[in-house]
């Protein structure tokens, strides 16, 4: 079934056919049959072509070609390669995570490992009931005024 010209050029006098008719639902059927396709539409493909209208494929993808401008479509290695990227691309301070105020030092690993230098905890903390590192002193002597802070804690050995 092919499209028919329509009858454009109507007047009083002309009635409507029972031809006419007919035209005008062939030219519907035409039309519902258009509607209903869902492959090879105005010549759309799934690949990446240009100057063609995207149509999914069997399996529903469709391609396009790798982003260039950032409003363009992304591709999963686009997406992929981004969330793979230990290179820092957007900039990230520490400050935008909330360590802006944390040294860049090496930390010690939450397995465990060995300080390789002096470890001392915040001083003074007088909160005695939540566990913590505290500063712990080693002293040859009983401590003396001024020789600990509130929180330490001394353990006096002999030399």
């Amino acid at each position: 079934m092919a499209w028919t010209a329509p009858k454009v050029d109507w007047t009083a006098p002309d009635g409507v056919a029972y031809d006419h008719l007919n035209a005008i639902g062939e030219n519907l059927l035409v039309l519902k049959a258009h509607l209903d396709l869902t492959t090879g539409v105005h010549g759309a493909v799934s690949a990446p072509t240009a100057s063609k209208i995207i149509i999914r494929d069997v399996a529903g993808r469709a391609q396009v070609v790798a982003p260039s401008a950032a409003a363009d479509i992304a591709i999963l290695s686009t997406v992929t390669d981004h969330s793979t990227d230990t290179d820092n691309p957007h900039g990230t301070t520490k400050t935008h995570v909330g360590l802006g105020n944390v040294a860049n030092v090496a930390q010690m690993p939450l397995a465990g490992g060995t300080f390789t230098g002096a470890a001392a905890a915040k001083a003074p903390d007088t909160n005695y009931t939540t566990a913590m590192l505290r500063n712990i002193k080693l002293l040859t002597a009983v401590p003396g005024a001024g020789d600990l802070e509130n929180g330490q804690i001394a353990f006096v050995y002999e030399a």
